[in-house]
């Protein structure tokens, strides 16, 4: 086994991890919290499935950017909600039932949502992408449905070991996460310099920026719950993107290090986000479990 597969199967592992420890340290119904509430659901689903990725596909193809910074944008936009980002949402004072029906049902929509895209790019742009629904069904069912099936199992079935267990499982798949990655990271680093040119940066920036104020307009009233639906909408999940990239455009060397490049430009720019939220919920003079209690009331 080459060690690009052993990397790349650390990091589906530390997905899986990570999510088991979400479902096991969530609540019973969290997941299907959003199908009690049609008109969020319909808010979120507009806001991470249609408008962001919509947006993306106009900047890549309207700017003059490299072929495979392109790529990099649309694959992350066609992406799911990563499995690594409800606990940062959390932090920015989420409430956990929202976020957990938010990755169980992008995970979902995802192997539906993917192949009609790459339809659509096909007969708008020309683009001829394509990658086997099965593949994306795996990617999503291994990294998201099923760890948090099995989290959510083992909640209702032992409820004080999995309170008392879901965090540590959680943090293990994050530090596997780190062993997975960063050796990747170090081996696309050369090619970042080849790519970050001609004002891709500012667009990749652009693009998350857009993407943040859209889940945050479409969110629920509750400010702490707009943070949570403008993270999912603008950070995407990298295993899946980096499958779409490597099924088609396998010659394009630059296309994962794109993905990559693209994920960090991303990924800071969410933190800050999210940073600068957490420091708005002590305005109030609440802690972010009474903001959220008071804002339940409020959601649609």
């Amino acid at each position: 086994m080459t060690a690009a597969r052993l990397l790349s199967l650390a990091l589906e592992a530390s997905l899986f991890l990570i999510v088991l420890g979400t479902g096991m340290s969530g609540r019973r119904g969290d997941g299907t919290m959003l199908f009690r509430k049609p008109a969020l659901l319909l808010r979120s689903i507009l806001s991470m499935q249609v408008l962001a990725p919509a947006i993306v596909v106009v900047l890549a193809w309207r700017l003059s950017l490299q072929p495979v910074v392109k790529i990099a944008l649309v694959m992350l936009a066609l992406s799911p909600v990563p499995p690594f980002l409800p606990k940062r949402e959390r932090e920015a004072g989420g409430q956990r039932p929202y976020v957990t029906s938010l990755l169980a049902i992008s995970a979902a929509l995802s192997v539906f949502t993917i192949p009609a895209s790459l339809a659509l790019l096909d007969s708008i742009v020309g683009l001829r992408l394509a990658i086997p629904a099965m593949e994306i069904a795996r990617q999503a069912q291994f990294t998201v449905v099923i760890p948090l099936a099995l989290g959510v199992l083992l909640q209702r079935l032992a409820p004080t070991v999995s309170a008392r267990w879901g965090q540590f499982v959680a943090r293990s798949g994050t530090a596997l996460l780190l062993v997975a990655v960063v050796p990747q990271l170090a081996g696309a680093a050369p090619a970042f310099r080849l790519l970050a040119g001609d004002g891709t940066l500012l667009v990749i920036a652009m693009s998350t920026v857009l993407a943040l104020l859209i889940g945050h307009l479409l969110g629920p009233p509750v400010h702490d719950d707009r943070t949570v639906l403008a993270l999912c909408t603008a950070f995407r999940h990298p295993g899946i993107a980096i499958a779409l990239a490597q099924a088609n455009f396998a010659s394009e060397q630059l296309a994962v290090p794109a993905v990559f490049m693209s994920l960090i430009v991303v990924g800071l720019l969410v933190l800050s986000y999210a940073a600068l939220n957490r420091r708005r919920l002590p305005v109030s003079g609440a802690n972010p479990a009474s903001l959220s209690q008071r804002g339940a009331r409020q959601s649609p």
